[in-house]
């Protein structure tokens, strides 16, 4: 009688602390991305068996919603949504190789480009989500230019201190609005 009284105790703690608990459920879809990237349609079939089979995607569920979701509920903050995130694309010949990542309210692109196996230059940006404000370093070959963007009451003003700019040291201001 008592382990029925604790069990269904336990029950009514978690419905009532979790009540309203849906959050992104970012591992579940983490372990699903990776699924996802398997190339063959046939090697990715068997994938996904394979991860019902040993409960991956049930595991990574049950993590989600008791632990990751609730955390999220609470602090409106899922550790697991945070984080970093790598994708691709093609334009132009060129193929860019992103990698984003948030700490705090800074988002950080690294923009890595190249055409077909060569590497051609990088861009980095720092943005504040809260400010607007951002600083952007390109490099290629020996060169670094940085770029600075704040908001100003008349629309955004950019900062370039590129080395070859109108005049070689100088920096370069232009005001968007």
């Amino acid at each position: 009688m008592k382990r029925i009284t604790a069990a269904l105790l336990a029950m009514v703690i978690a419905m009532v602390s979790l009540q309203g608990c849906y959050g992104k459920m970012a591992l579940t879809r983490k372990v699903y991305q990776v699924n996802g990237q398997v190339g063959d349609k046939y090697l990715r079939s068997l994938v996904t068996w394979v991860f019902i089979i040993v409960p991956v995607y049930g595991i990574a569920a049950l993590v989600d919603f008791v632990l990751f979701n609730t955390i999220e509920f609470w602090s409106g903050h899922n550790p697991v949504a945070q984080g970093e995130k790598d994708f691709q694309y093609s334009e132009n010949g060129d193929t860019f190789k992103v990698h984003a990542q948030k700490s705090g309210d800074t988002l950080r692109y690294t923009f890595n480009r190249y055409h077909g196996d060569t590497h051609l230059d990088t861009l980095t940006i720092d943005w504040n989500v809260k400010t607007g404000n951002s600083v952007a370093l390109l490099r290629g070959g020996d060169n670094v230019t940085q770029y600075q963007a704040m908001r100003s009451k008349g629309g955004v003003q950019v900062t370039s201190s590129a080395p070859d700019a109108f005049n070689p040291g100088r920096q370069v201001t232009a005001l968007y609005q």
